[in-house]
């Protein structure tokens, strides 16, 4: 059996659909990342007020890991072992 996988529910569905239940159907091992809020939630978020804090340097964002198109390979491999510890980004150009 590979690494975990890292699922992520947009809204859970239990009660919608009889007999399905799909928090029982993870899998032990494999976790699992929600969002609870709204849009209201999410338009509140100071998204230009972050994107500024970055372009000026008061907010460091740095990535893991940082891949070519031609190391695409490597990239998956980097993010199937779940050990990259962090954002990894693949470069187009």
């Amino acid at each position: 059996m590979g690494q975990p996988r890292r699922p992520c529910a947009a809204k859970a569905t239990s009660g919608s659909i009889p007999e399905f239940a799909p928090m029982d159907a993870i899998p032990t091992g494999v976790l699992l990342t929600t969002y609870s809020g709204d849009v209201a939630d999410f338009m509140a978020m100071p998204l230009q007020h972050l994107v500024d804090q970055v372009g000026g340097g008061a907010l460091a964002i740095a990535p893991s890991w940082v891949f070519r198109i031609d190391d695409i390979v490597e990239a998956h491999r980097t993010m199937e072992s779940n050990n990259a510890g962090g954002k990894i980004v693949l470069l187009a150009r």
